[in-house]
């Protein structure tokens, strides 16, 4: 058998993780399970970052690993599932902080820790109650994380990953409350029909991936019309 790449077995293992996790979590709380398969991905795009030695961009990705998890965190009260996410957005912390002082030996160690640290918060269910939303972080912080998970869905779409996108289209409605508590009343009703966009797109019933683009146009609608009051 042909040796592995260690960082694709590792992303398989938290891809894996996050499957078993669906099947347990998935009927209480979709979007956890949304949001754990968002922060692989993420994960994913961060490692590239490193190969690449492109650190000011890692920065940035580890901004938005920490939206995902302050998001995910919220899903619920209970001790365990605040005490794993909250170990997974400290290691995001430590990522964050290599990468802004350019300390390409101590991004991998995070990097590695936070695979660790995601694989275990994929391993909880979220059994308590939902807390408030974290509090919003600005635009300019938060639009990059929007642009990406949409980036996502749509080339889930375009390779045939119908469930992917619905997942991603769930995080993106999640993200748009965020926005919504961060720009005011002026702004919640273009909030509230994105996120509308965002919920038919996840829960349609389609499973041919170009029924389920003819949805998603409807979140690329709302995108530009929001775009168009800023």
């Amino acid at each position: 058998m042909p040796n592995l790449d260690p960082r694709f077995t590792c992303l398989l293992a938290l891809l894996l993780s996050v499957g078993q996790a669906a099947s347990a979590v998935e009927p209480a709380d979709p979007t956890a399970v949304a949001l754990h398969a968002a922060l692989a991905k993420n994960i994913s795009h961060a490692k590239d970052k490193l190969d690449e030695k492109e650190l000011k961009s890692l920065a940035k990705a580890a901004g938005g690993l920490q939206i995902l998890g302050e998001v995910l965190r919220a899903r619920s009260d209970d001790k365990v599932w605040q005490e794993t996410t909250t170990k997974l957005l400290a290691v995001v912390t430590e990522l964050r902080a290599a990468a802004e002082n350019g300390d390409v030996a101590k991004c991998g160690a995070a990097l590695s820790a936070l695979d660790k640290a995601a694989l275990a918060a994929a391993g909880v269910s979220p059994t308590g109650k939902p807390q408030e939303p974290p509090r919003p972080p600005s635009i300019p912080r938060l639009m990059p994380v929007l642009d990406g998970v949409y980036a996502d869905a749509k080339i889930a779409l375009l390779t045939g990953n119908v469930e992917s996108a619905k997942k991603q289209a769930l995080v993106l409605s999640e993200l748009g409350q965020l926005v919504s508590n961060s720009r005011g009343e002026a702004f919640s009703m273009l909030i509230d029909d994105f996120r509308k966009a965002c919920l038919a797109a996840a829960n349609t019933t389609e499973t041919k991936p170009q029924d389920v683009r003819q949805i998603f146009r409807g979140i690329s609608q709302q995108c530009e019309a929001c775009h168009k009051t800023r």
